[in-house]
């Protein structure tokens, strides 16, 4: 905490209640339960100014004091000495919907409430006392009562995944005061919820009362209302992630079994309005879709929303009828809080799973296939679509990028011969999977070896297997290897679920992520026998150099954000960001693409110069091994100073030292940099000193390789 000093706000107000007591900010909307032990450190300390040591002198549980400290400071119960609490008032409410003046997008959405819905919070000792050891992840929610009721189930889910949540809510309002919410929030995340009742109500709860003209009308309002505001929250975020809701259809219609019968039923009234939704966010690579339509396919309309009960424009949480008070159900609060962390997790790429393992006879397959064959397929039993499933499902992360392999019990021959002799029988084929272990090892070094050949670490591996026995033994021996847990049938749902087996959106290098790792496997076998330069030279590497357009941004943020073992400085960034770098004078970014005779293995590295100092390089693991990072930096160096090597002295190179990049750290000495100190720095003092393109192993294509006459 920056402040040293502290009081309980001017606003605040206590009430003690039988289980505790309740601290209330009225102004701000916020308010919290501590246990009835907090009671007098709260009387005690009331207007005074005091420390957090002293604020833990006085807390019943001292384990709990920075956690509950944080909490109090989070709602503006507690502030800093010398707070102007009513200047900051002031400055927050211009961010409400009350400023929106003649903002369209907020005109649009009539008149909105300003209130707080649900029962308190309460922190618990045990909650507080494990506040702040997880990774800080700020959460803005912009919308309705359903994203307020998204709260706690955000802080106990982030506590599950190691996260301290830390949240702010605001209703929406105009474009100028999500700009300054967002500069003022700094959000790791936003969440943008448009489906609210006032955005809703004129559209759903007035469909029956006008004719289909004056339905496409509205429609074509909310869409342009739609527009302004993703424009607007694209903008604000300046690439850091935002969340868009689309809109659940409610599960009934006001023209009943004759929706079809109208031209604008109201299943083709919440189809367009998503659709329009995705085409706005798809336009801007750090947002993404919170898919509220596919959670009502999944969990059911009536589990999750109100319309069986309130009108069709509310779009509430599911109630409990007889109960009074403003409030909804859990389970979509739950729901949602899982897709907003989920989507933060995919879109950051936290603890991605690069390969899959699975074991064959009785997890792929039923039954033992060298002995019993492929007969099950042409049947229809349940069992033959459960393992078709779970096939279609590995299929589809071979699509995605994620990688197969096999580790199994029995003989390699037999096996192996069997499932090729199916033919086109099953979804998958022994091809579709980079590597087999199929023998009588123990499966733990099975795994181990699939590892050291592939370049992985447990962690990025999740197994596969009905048995749990041998799911036990390679958890005790693999340390981290992600294991999935229970009955075959429920791996399909895990595997097409999971966020940490999403890796962006699809792209043609992870489409063919399979091929170029098995080219690289063959490429490993043919070292052997071959010194270095005459290997790479019978590979036929070639390096082709431009700079990067903006077709290749997307790709090289990916890159930057997924290498671990070829980076210097293990830059994260998104497109967004990346295209305002490119803006700033001096700034340039080279991509690189490269193949061999094996295959081609696509946009693999990118190297950005920015104010004279190669900031960020990274090249992908699957050609470290072609020796083609300091072709490709000289490269990239020489094309940005258009050919003139001697406009190269004085550049600089910067390698951060990370735990995994190893194979990263001498690339700016290899290619004749020299370190200027001990932070990592290096120096390009004498531009003679870089590799000649042309006596290298690999041919490299680019313009300055290629002279003034160009590639």
């Amino acid at each position: 905490m920056s402040a040293s000093e502290f009081r309980f706000s001017v606003f605040l107000s206590t009430v003690v209640l039988d289980s505790g007591i309740l601290l209330a900010h009225g102004p701000r909307q916020q308010r919290i339960v501590l246990d009835a032990a907090w009671e007098r450190c709260v009387r005690d300390l009331s207007g005074t100014v005091f420390g957090p040591e002293a604020f833990a002198d006085l807390a019943p549980n001292r384990a709990a004091a920075p956690g509950v400290l944080q909490a109090l400071r989070e709602r503006h119960l507690i502030v800093p000495e010398g707070c102007d609490e009513e200047a900051a008032l002031r400055a927050s409410f211009t961010d409400r919907p009350e400023s929106s003046g003649h903002d369209p997008a907020a005109a649009a959405a009539g008149s909105w409430p300003v209130t707080r819905y649900g029962l308190p919070p309460r922190l618990s000792d045990t909650a507080a006392a494990a506040a702040g050891a997880g990774e800080a992840v700020r959460v803005l929610l912009i919308g309705g009562c359903v994203t307020q009721f998204t709260e706690e189930p955000l802080h106990a889910l982030g506590r599950e995944l190691g996260l301290d949540v830390r949240i702010e809510h605001l209703w929406p309002g105009p474009s100028a005061g999500l700009a300054r919410a967002v500069r003022r929030s700094r959000p790791d995340v936003t969440v943008y919820q448009p489906g609210v009742q006032p955005f809703l109500t004129g559209l759903f709860d007035g469909a029956h009362t006008c004719d289909d003209e004056e339905r496409a009308h509205r429609l074509a309002l909310m869409k342009n209302a739609l527009t302004l505001a993703v424009r607007a929250l694209a903008d604000a975020l300046e690439g850091s992630l935002g969340l868009v809701h689309n809109i659940a259809p409610p599960a009934l219609s006001p023209f009943g079994r004759y929706d079809f019968a109208e031209e604008y039923g109201l299943r083709r009234l919440v189809a367009e309005l998503n659709q329009h939704i995705d085409r706005c966010v798809r336009s801007h690579p750090h947002l993404m879709v919170v898919d509220e339509e596919r959670l009502v396919a999944r969990y059911g309309a009536a589990a999750l929303f109100d319309d069986l009960v309130f009108p069709f424009g509310h779009h509430g949480g599911s109630v409990d009828p007889g109960d009074e008070r403003p409030h909804q159900l859990p389970a979509l609060g739950r729901a949602l809080a899982g897709e907003y962390l989920a989507c933060l997790r995919a879109h950051r790429g936290t603890g991605r799973i690069k390969l899959v393992v699975t074991d064959l006879d009785g997890t792929l397959w039923p039954g033992i296939a060298a002995d019993d064959g492929f007969d099950w397929v042409d049947g229809d039993a349940t069992s033959r679509w459960l393992h078709v499933g779970l096939h279609q499902a590995l299929s589809v992360l071979k699509s995605r990028g994620v990688l197969l392999a096999t580790c199994s019990k029995g003989d390699a021959h037999a096996t192996l011969g069997v499932w090729e002799e199916a033919g086109g029988r099953l979804p998958l084929a022994p091809g579709d999977f980079v590597l087999h272990r199929i023998n009588w090892r123990p499966k733990s070094e099975n795994i181990a070896d699939l590892c050291a050949r592939l370049g992985f670490t447990p962690d990025q591996v999740l197994f596969l297997d009905d048995n749990p026995v041998e799911r036990a033994e390679a958890a005790a021996a693999l340390p981290g290897l992600h294991i999935a847990e229970g009955p075959v049938h429920g791996f399909r749902e895990l595997l097409l679920t999971s966020a940490a087996l999403e890796a962006g959106r699809r792209t043609e290098e992870a489409a063919r992520r399979t091929d170029t790792t098995r080219a690289m496997l063959r490429r490993e076998e043919l070292r052997s026998g071959l010194d270095r330069d005459a290997f790479l030279r019978s590979l036929d590497v070639r390096v082709r150099v431009a700079e990067a357009g903006p077709e290749h941004l997307a790709r090289a943020a990916e890159l930057f954000n997924r290498t671990n073992q070829f980076t210097t400085t293990a830059w994260r960034t998104g497109p967004e960001e990346l295209r305002r770098v490119l803006a700033e004078p001096g700034t340039r970014l080279h991509v690189a693409h490269v193949s061999d005779r094996f295959g081609d293995y696509g946009l693999t590295g990118a190297c950005l110069v920015r104010g004279g100092t190669v900031t960020a390089f990274a090249l992908s693991c699957r050609v470290i091994g072609l020796d083609v990072a300091v072709p490709f930096l000289v490269a990239a160096l020489e094309d940005g100073a258009g050919g003139r090597r001697a406009a190269l002295a004085g550049l600089a190179g910067r390698i951060v030292v990370t735990d995994r990049n190893t194979p990263a750290r001498e690339l700016f000495l290899d290619a004749g940099f020299g370190a200027a100190g001990d932070d990592g720095l290096h120096v390009l003092a004498d531009p003679g000193r870089l590799p000649e393109l042309s006596a290298l192993p690999v041919a490299v294509l680019s313009a300055a390789a290629a002279g003034p006459g160009g590639p």
